[in-house]
């Protein structure tokens, strides 16, 4: 008796087999998409509970605007401008009398792209930045995903790099009218380029960072570290490895040069972003002396009429932000040891090492005014490193540390106590 013949389906599948398939290619589709989405929804989530238990609403446009996010949505509608503080009878009693100040010390990328949305569409500067914050919000989230997807990391491993993302301690300006989750996305997307040694791309995504923000010329680092090992490997030859760095390292400082005629033509100074943050005694600082006065002394008040019961919570996880972050930049130097003992760095990850540990000095460069947390958004492509870890041991419980310092963090944020 001879052997049924197998049903053959249109495409010459085998019908018992088709079936099987294509619940596997699904759930490849759903892999690739649904945790990025889904990171990008618990991140809401994690600071709609935060605005909750402040009675504060954080969905409407008004709850993830604070502070500087006016002076974007001022820059985007009139322009900059620059003017001595004494000419403002309301300033002048605050700053000394030779102090400058005005919106000149925002950097324009952000302001520019609320300016063309607003001009051709209907929205207000709060609705055009909250809608460049969610895109890039979202891209973030897909990029890092992708990134580590390409990477092969274990599913279980690759989960807890992204949800360490998704909660980073100060990450609630990832979601606010703010340009940290711009210029995120264009950082991750800087990290594909020097993967795919696109060293000229890379150095042009670098330069609109450095656009976006002011420590954004820092990922200058990043492009440094995997010039530095093709060379060591000589894997580039000295001449190749020269036009890399210039690329990759060197076109960022044309982002500053940008930032800086913009300025001269709006307010005939190219240095007014210097002059303003002079009078908040931003300028250059011994990193460790910042150090130790961000950790030893309280926390600035922002607000003429705080929350007293709240003000507590800002001075502890202010300092646990700063105490994670430092944490982070060990982490990352750990897991590029690790890497590298196993044989497994790459070149791009001795790059996020070197941007993690300038995105941390940076700021407290600039110095104690500065706003160190806010800054501290932008380590978040350093966690790609994290991946040589032990999701068990290490990232989970570092994770969930994120998390409790996320959640309060979230709450003086709405409630005004952050900058």
């Amino acid at each position: 008796m001879s052997a049924p013949t197998p049903v053959v389906t249109s495409s010459g599948v085998p019908a018992d087999t088709e079936a099987p398939n294509r619940r596997r290619q699904w759930r490849a589709r759903a892999w690739a998409v649904l945790p990025p989405v889904v990171s990008y929804l618990v991140g809401h989530l994690l600071y709609t509970v935060a605005g909750w238990l402040v009675g504060e609403p954080y969905l409407p446009v008004d709850g993830r605007v604070r502070a500087d996010s006016g002076l974007y949505a001022l820059i985007a509608s009139r322009g900059y401008d620059l003017f001595p503080c004494r000419d403002d009878p309301g300033l002048a009693p605050l700053f000394s009398p030779d102090a400058w100040c005005g919106s000149a010390g925002w950097f324009p990328l952000y302001p520019g792209l609320i300016k063309v949305i607003t001009t051709i569409t209907s929205f207000g500067e709060y609705e055009a930045g909250l809608l460049i914050t969610e895109v890039c919000l979202l891209a973030t989230a897909a990029l890092l995903w992708l990134l580590l997807r390409r990477a092969a990391v274990a599913r279980g491993t690759a989960l807890a790099v992204l949800a360490l993302a998704t909660v980073l301690p100060s990450g609630v300006y990832l979601h606010a009218v703010f340009p940290m989750s711009l210029a995120a996305a264009l950082l991750l997307c800087c990290v594909v380029a020097l993967h795919a040694r696109r060293w000229a791309v890379a150095g042009l995504l670098g330069a609109v960072v450095a656009a976006a923000y002011p420590v954004g010329i820092l990922v200058a680092a990043l492009g440094l570290g995997p010039v530095a090992v093709l060379r060591h490997r000589r894997e580039l030859t000295w001449p190749q490895a020269v036009r890399a760095a210039l690329l990759a390292c060197g076109l960022p400082l044309l982002g500053l040069a940008a930032v800086f005629a913009v300025y001269q033509l709006a307010v005939g100074h190219w240095d007014a972003y210097l002059m303003i943050q002079r009078h908040y005694g931003n300028g250059f600082h011994n990193p460790l002396t910042s150090l130790w006065q961000l950790a030893t002394q309280p926390a600035v008040i922002p607000v003429p009429e705080p929350r007293q019961e709240l003000l507590w919570v800002l001075y502890v996880f202010t300092d646990a932000e700063l105490y994670w972050s430092l944490g982070l930049v060990l982490l990352c130097a750990a897991a590029a040891a690790l890497a590298a003992r196993r044989g497994t760095l790459t070149p791009v990850d001795v790059g996020l090492a070197l941007y993690a540990l300038a995105m941390f000095v940076g700021p407290l460069v600039a110095g104690p005014g500065v706003s160190q947390y806010r800054s501290h958004t932008l380590l978040l492509p350093a966690v790609l490193l994290l991946r040589h870890l032990s999701p068990r041991l290490i990232l989970w419980p570092y994770t969930a540390t994120a998390l409790a310092i996320a959640l309060p963090m979230g709450t003086l944020f709405s409630t005004w106590l952050l900058f």
